[in-house]
């Protein structure tokens, strides 16, 4: 499959603005250039460095840009469109603010190619002393000590599992999982999730992603797992608006849901936990950013939710609570 590269040139002011667009969208990750970042990092009296790359260095005269990766597919067409539209609209609504030039470039990268990049960052790392996670392309050189292996092969457009965000939602997986629970996989990615909550003995798993990509990264990854249809289903679709796709998911089922977005989204699909859950189910959700976390908790209590735990890592938390 190939990729559009998307690149928006605009100032640091912009940055923010921009990429909060892109968010409305559904387009969480994206990589921000902007020469404050080396600014920051260069007086940041906390690091200890003896000396620093020359990449790096160039960004201190780099024009302020952000780029996100879409799918060379009609979705990701779609949302390009859309990019367009909300770039066209900040020109003409915000002419007394220096938002820079505010054009896009777009590039077509081949998946091969883009994956040859970022292999090479992406090493087997271990989650709460209790699951390694590993690239499928990577051999593990020391003795596993009993230790859950879960193979993944993230594709360009999901998450490896290193970030703060996964590591706190399958921490939590590990400690309230039971054996033949089932799970559902909220904005399920790669799957790695689902693949965590298998391992650890959930009987079935459900995934559902609006990135139409998911459906097929997901189950390929499940599969390096050996782990199959007959425990592991995923769709495609808005879970907040599609009746007939909540009514496949299937109501007032599951022991729990994971879900690891962003505070907005979680909030914004909240009032389906109630209806999938089983009562006593359990939510657990991360992604959040801590400026929001009362915000998520008085969602989840108005809901009927008991708060068992909110747990952090640098500024993400993860809350874990009860559906009365």
């Amino acid at each position: 499959m190939n990729w559009t590269e998307v690149s928006i040139y605009t100032t640091t002011n912009g940055i923010e603005i921009i990429n909060g667009a892109l968010m409305k969208l559904g387009i969480d990750d994206a990589v921000i250039e902007d020469s404050s970042v080396f600014e920051d990092f260069l007086h940041n009296e906390t690091l200890n460095w003896d000396y620093y790359d020359e990449e790096l260095a160039k960004m201190q005269n780099c024009e302020s840009c952000i780029k996100v990766y879409l799918a060379d597919n009609n979705q990701g067409n779609s949302l390009l469109q859309e990019i367009y539209k909300f770039t066209d609209s900040l020109k003409n609504e915000n002419k007394d603010m220096d938002l820079g030039r505010l054009e896009i470039a777009t590039k077509i990268l081949n998946d091969e190619d883009w994956a040859n990049n970022w292999k090479q960052y992406f090493k087997p790392f271990t989650v709460s002393d209790k699951i390694i996670i590993k690239p499928s392309w990577e051999e593990l050189a020391e003795p596993t000590d009993g230790k859950l292996i879960l193979e993944i092969d993230p594709g360009m457009s999901f998450g490896t599992g290193q970030h703060h965000t996964t590591r706190l939602c399958i921490e939590q997986i590990v400690k309230h999982i039971e054996a033949g629970m089932e799970v559902l996989d909220m904005g399920c990615g790669s799957g790695i999730l689902s693949i965590a909550s298998m391992l650890l003995g959930a009987k079935k798993v459900t995934g559902v992603d609006i990135d139409e990509n998911a459906v097929r990264i997901a189950k390929e990854n499940a599969a390096l797992n050996n782990i199959y249809e007959d425990r592991f289903s995923v769709y495609y679709g808005d879970v907040t608006v599609d009746k007939d796709l909540q009514e496949k998911i299937g109501y007032n089922k599951y022991d729990m849901i994971a879900v690891n977005i962003i505070a907005q989204i979680i909030m914004g699909m909240s009032f389906t936990f109630p209806k999938f859950l089983k009562k006593g189910g359990l939510v657990i959700a991360s992604g959040v950013i801590k400026k929001y976390v009362d915000d998520v908790v008085g969602n989840f209590t108005a809901l009927g939710f008991e708060i068992l735990e909110i747990n952090d890592s640098e500024e993400w938390v993860s809350i874990t609570a009860r559906l009365k």
